[in-house]
Formats: structure tokens, C-alpha cells, sequence
């Protein structure tokens, strides 16, 4: 068994991957038809131009639970926001313990971000992924 799954099934903790990404709801530039001579305009009624979300897939060791938590914001996510972001999945779990594997967003390992870490210690281990961990499964 994998280290940080001992460690969270000795401290009765979830496991959560947690990660960001933003998104725009903007319309893409596309190639369209038009009459000769005149020029498409496309028109959209969207008053902003970038939201990120990030989200927390967290489940038991015992796979006995399993949830997805997540938080929509204006603009991108930094580590003011990370940290508001953890402290509200603080609470929406009710305070249990949590393993949380992240992977090396500079907002993760931060000056402020790590102060905050330490005194988060009762409740929150850090397990970051490798930086070859691959994006995607093939």
C-alpha cells in the first residue's frame, strides 16, 4: 500500500487529489460563412472573460465514501485563494483529518502558503506529486 494511504488510514483521514483549472465561457474564434464582402461579427452577452475552478476529489482508504468538492471563482486562483479554498473544504468535511496529494503549482509550496500549512498540521498532511506525474491516462 502506498505510504500516504497508510498514513491516512492510521489517522482515519480522507484522501483528496486536489487541483485548478481555469476556463472561459467566452465564444472561440472560428472560420464561418459570411456574403462576400462582409465581414461575421459574433456577439456574446458574457460580462467576464476568465473563471477557474479548483476541485477536490477525496474518497476513504477503505474506498467506503467517495465525493467531489469544488469552488468557481472570478479570475485565476493564487495562495490567498488556495488557502480560502482549503479552509472552506475544512469545513465542509467537518473538520476530519485529510491526506491531500496536489500536484507543483507555485501557489502550493509558497512562502505564505507553507506558514499557513504548518499551522494546519491537526487536520492537513501535504503530499505533493512527482514532477514527471503524468497528466493524463493512456
Amino acid at each position: 500500500m502506498a505510504a500516504h494511504k497508510k498514513s491516512a488510514r492510521r489517522r482515519g483521514a480522507l484522501i483528496c487529489f486536489q487541483d485548478e483549472s481555469g476556463f472561459s465561457l467566452l465564444p472561440a474564434v472560428r472560420a464561418t460563412w459570411a456574403p462576400k464582402g462582409q465581414t461575421p461579427v459574433l456577439r456574446h452577452r458574457f460580462g467576464w472573460t476568465r473563471m477557474s475552478m479548483s476541485a477536490v476529489l477525496a474518497y476513504r482508504p477503505d474506498r467506503s465514501q467517495a465525493m467531489m468538492v469544488f469552488q468557481i471563482k472570478k479570475g485565476s486562483y493564487n495562495t490567498t485563494s488556495l488557502i480560502e479554498f482549503l479552509t472552506d473544504l475544512h469545513d465542509h468535511l467537518g473538520g476530519q483529518p485529510v491526506t491531500l496529494i496536489w500536484d507543483g503549482l507555485p501557489a502550493h509550496h509558497s512562502k505564505d502558503m507553507k506558514a499557513w500549512l504548518a499551522t494546519q498540521r491537526h487536520w492537513l498532511v501535504t503530499e505533493q506529486l512527482p514532477g514527471y506525474a503524468p497528466t493524463s491516462i493512456r
